[in-house]
């Protein structure tokens, strides 16, 4: 062999060298970033900061062009949990079916697509594109045998997914993916089910109490009032011995949508016990809270309730207010404070009804010095 056949093909090999080198390189770091995606997908507990990070992060992870999520949701479990949601694209990168129809028609045989998509998947995979998708990996999401959704991975670049490549670790993913999907719905329900009261669909008192040291702790921060409501609904007991404790239900959870209706996002509402629920309102002064106590009072009076036999009857509501300033956070902690805030809106409960109920009344949170000179007197 030639000096300059020698050459030549040592020259090729280097190259070769070079290009199984940079090769290898790339799919160390490919692999490098599904391993860190795989920790932070295992590491969510809301559904929704996972769909942001398979929407939005993967996108720059993994450099592609389209990232959309189909999911099987027939009872709305996993649209419950995502109200305040928005997804990058609403209604296109993040879709919701009640039936598996789509689903078995993308992957009739439960595996993965790879390759350029045909203008028919392209449409129903990828409904709205700034660009061609070139190439593509469509995943399905399987849980215990059962479709429960569909991952689908576009990119411009042709040669990006190809049938000449296996993709074990993008399988391993869905699978992943699947698996993070059921645990934050399971966990949001339970922890929504330790929350809920399953009647009224309202906050539970156990969730009230924890809440209302929250919100003091915000209104302490932000140097805002945080005021507390009590309703109680009037001769609560005489609905049920007149019309029967179904009834009784009835009107408990009419009452629980109607404020759920009613007041802003940033409101709190709980069923505080029995015929008792308790409201609060961030930010919000006296004279905003008589007035938004009287609207809700002045409603309620107007709603319509029946008995077994289809008889209607009216309620009505007292309602307690007081109100946490800014200027009474110093000086007590905040289980202090929502212990006094708390018996000051009960306590104006039992004026509402001492002076004929079906009203409003407002009771001063009490004050600290002033509590402090009573005791020092004493």
């Amino acid at each position: 062999m030639s000096p300059g056949s020698l050459e030549r093909e040592n020259q090729e090999l280097k190259r070769t060298l070079r290009l199984m080198l940079s090769k290898a390189e790339r799919n160390e770091s490919i692999l490098s970033n599904f391993f860190e995606v795989e920790l932070r997908l295992l590491s969510c507990t809301r559904l929704s900061e996972l769909l942001d990070l398979i929407l939005i992060e993967f996108k720059e992870y993994f450099r592609l062009s389209n990232v959309n999520l189909i999911l099987f949701d027939p009872e709305h479990a996993a649209r419950s949990l995502l109200d305040s949601y928005v997804p990058p694209t609403p209604g296109n990168t993040l879709r919701f079916v009640q039936s598996q129809r789509l689903l078995k028609t993308i992957y009739p045989n439960q595996n993965m697509i790879i390759g350029p998509p045909s203008e028919e998947l392209s449409r129903e995979a990828f409904p709205v594109s700034e660009s061609k998708v070139a190439s593509c990996a469509l995943l399905p999401l399987i849980r215990e045998n059962c479709l429960i959704g569909s991952l689908h991975l576009g990119s411009n670049d042709v040669s990006r997914y190809t049938e000449h490549v296996r993709y074990d670790y993008i399988q391993h993913l869905s699978s992943v993916i699947s698996v993070c999907i059921e645990n934050c719905i399971n966990q949001e329900n339970l922890r929504r089910l330790s929350s809920v009261d399953m009647l009224t669909k309202v906050h539970n008192r156990r969730s009230f109490d924890q809440e209302i040291v929250r919100e003091l702790s915000r209104a302490s921060r932000s140097s805002y009032p945080l005021t507390c409501l009590f309703l109680d609904l009037d001769h609560f007991k005489t609905v049920n011995d007149t019309y029967g404790h179904q009834a009784g239900d009835r009107v408990l959870r009419t009452v629980g949508m109607f404020l759920n209706k009613q007041l802003r996002k940033t409101d709190f509402i709980s069923r505080y016990g029995g015929e008792e629920f308790a409201i609060l309102l961030p930010n919000c002064n006296q004279q905003r809270a008589e007035s938004v106590a009287e609207t809700l009072r002045k409603k309620l009076s107007k709603l319509i309730f029946r008995d077994e036999d289809g008889q209607p009857f009216r309620m009505t509501t007292s309602i307690g207010i007081s109100l946490c300033e800014p200027s009474h956070f110093s000086g007590l902690d905040l289980d202090e404070l929502a212990y006094k805030l708390i018996q000051s809106a009960d306590n104006a409960v039992y004026i509402s009804k001492h002076n004929g109920r079906d009203q409003i009344s407002f009771k001063p949170f009490p004050d600290p010095e002033a509590d402090a000179d009573q005791v020092e007197a004493l």
